[in-house]
């Protein structure tokens, strides 16, 4: 897969993240979301807009969805970290480490699903 078809998926991913959590956080400011409705909220959101987005990446493919999926997937933590560092200084905790891999292996496993399924 080229690098223009790849950085579209990847622009894609990423602003359909940043809209959802804007959504979401605001439903949580006007009070219609809980507290602890919001903390699995937006951590699972996550998860499944990069499973589907490495889904759809992987049924473009014809070999090697794994290393497109992991591609996607660690741009997409690269960024996470950078947003982290930048804006909110935060420090390596084990949760986060796990959560990473969480983010890395679903993207993998989206692309190899999509790419298993038939073309039409």
């Amino acid at each position: 897969m080229n690098i223009k078809n790849f950085l579209k998926h990847f622009l894609v991913t990423t602003i359909v993240i940043f809209l959802n959590l804007f959504f979401i956080s605001t439903l949580y400011y006007f009070s219609i979301l809980s507290t602890s409705i919001v903390n699995y909220l937006r951590p699972l959101s996550i998860l499944i807009i990069l499973f589907i987005s490495s889904y759809r990446l992987g049924k473009k493919l014809e070999k090697n969805g794994y290393l497109e999926g992991l591609k996607l997937g660690g741009t997409t933590i690269i960024l996470f970290l950078i947003i982290s560092i930048i804006f909110f200084r935060s420090y390596f905790k084990i949760r986060l480490v796990l959560y990473y891999i969480i983010l890395l292996i679903t993207s993998i496993l989206g692309s190899m699903i999509g790419i298993n399924k038939e073309k039409k």
